[in-house]
């Protein structure tokens, strides 16, 4: 994998993101719900909101930016789905070419999921979420330390340019939220 966000939470209600050893960013658990991500380099803030498409679901997050005091949606998670690029991407997938015995102890990965049959995540019913939890992607990035004080997150280089919002997104859902 190209990068590797490192996460760990030495205060409650607050979390450090570190890439390769150098702190960049930091999560910090704001009220409703919420938690707030900002890249020391440069300022940027992401809000992140459990309440997706209007309604509070598991798994789930609403991205958006702040530019400004002007808030955009950045990306959304739907019960570990997310669209970015045209592409849908899983997170916590069990991958092609990986043994259902390897699943217990093995890092969660972050899969592609080429030829999905869906356009858009609004798309996809509660039924059709059980199935495609058994939906098997290829391998684009991986996750380790779920739950616990420290939290790893390894993206490939299709997911480089959002690689910190998915390392924030999965630390949030998956050991603070």
């Amino acid at each position: 994998m190209d990068l590797e966000y490192t996460i760990r939470n030495p205060k409650p209600r607050e979390a450090i993101i570190a890439l390769n050893g150098k702190q960049i960013a930091k999560i910090t658990k704001e009220d409703n719900l919420t938690f707030k991500l900002v890249r020391e380099e440069d300022g940027r803030e992401w809000i992140f909101s459990g309440k997706v498409h209007g309604e509070f679901r598991p798994f789930s997050l609403s991205i958006s930016e702040v530019i400004n005091g002007k808030v955009t949606e950045a990306l959304i998670i739907r019960e570990h789905l997310f669209k970015y690029n045209d592409k849908f991407y899983m997170l916590t997938n069990h991958p092609e070419g990986k043994s259902w015995n390897e699943y217990l102890s093995s890092p969660r990965y972050i899969s592609r999921l080429d030829n999905f049959p869906y356009k858009d995540l609004l798309d996809i019913d509660h039924h059709t979420r059980q199935r495609i939890k058994r939906y098997r992607g290829i391998p684009v990035g991986e996750a380790s330390g779920l739950g616990k004080s420290t939290h790893s997150v390894k993206v490939g280089s299709e997911l480089e340019e959002i690689g910190l919002i998915i390392a924030a997104a999965s630390y949030v859902l998956y050991s603070m939220g």
